[in-house]
C-alpha cells in the first residue's frame, strides 16, 4: 500500500473547511441550499444559480472510482513513493474529486471499484489529499 506525503499548498479559503474535514477523516463538501446540490471545486456562489453557498454537508465517504493511473515515477516530494495510485473517485452523493486509493494489490484497482475513505491522514508536514481504500 504506497501512501502519499503531506505537500505544501497554497490553498484559497474556499478549499480550508474540505481539507479540514479531510483532517478528521471526513469528506465536505459546499452544497447550494437552493439547487441542493454540491459545488465543486469550492467556490463562495453556485455555479448554477449564482447564490452564495451557505452550508458544506459531511458526505459518507464513499463512492467509486471513474478513472486512475498507476504512477511508477514520481516527482518531487512523491520520488520515492511510487507506485501509488492516482484516481478520480465519484462520491456517492456529491462531486468527482481527484484521491490517492491505497491498495496492497494494485491489480484490484479497477474503473467501478468501490472505495471509501481511508480516514485520518496521517502526515509530517503539509496537508494530505483525500485518500481512499478498496472497499
Amino acid at each position: 500500500m504506497s501512501d502519499l506525503p503531506g505537500v505544501d499548498l497554497a490553498l484559497n479559503p474556499e478549499d480550508l473547511p474540505f481539507f479540514d474535514a479531510l483532517e478528521r477523516g471526513e469528506v465536505s463538501v459546499p452544497w447550494c441550499v437552493h439547487c441542493d446540490d454540491h459545488v465543486w471545486p469550492p467556490r463562495t456562489r453556485c455555479v448554477a444559480c449564482y447564490r452564495e453557498v451557505q452550508e458544506w454537508r459531511t458526505l459518507d465517504g464513499t463512492g467509486e472510482i471513474y478513472s486512475f493511473s498507476v504512477v511508477h515515477r514520481g516527482e518531487g516530494a512523491f520520488a520515492k513513493r511510487p507506485p501509488y495510485v492516482f484516481a478520480l473517485v465519484s462520491l456517492d452523493g456529491g462531486p468527482t474529486i481527484m484521491a490517492n486509493v491505497l491498495a496492497d494489490d494494485l491489480s484490484e484497482v479497477a474503473v467501478g471499484r468501490r472505495v471509501r475513505l481511508a480516514g485520518r491522514p496521517e502526515v509530517e508536514s503539509g496537508r494530505a489529499g483525500a485518500r481512499f481504500v478498496l472497499d
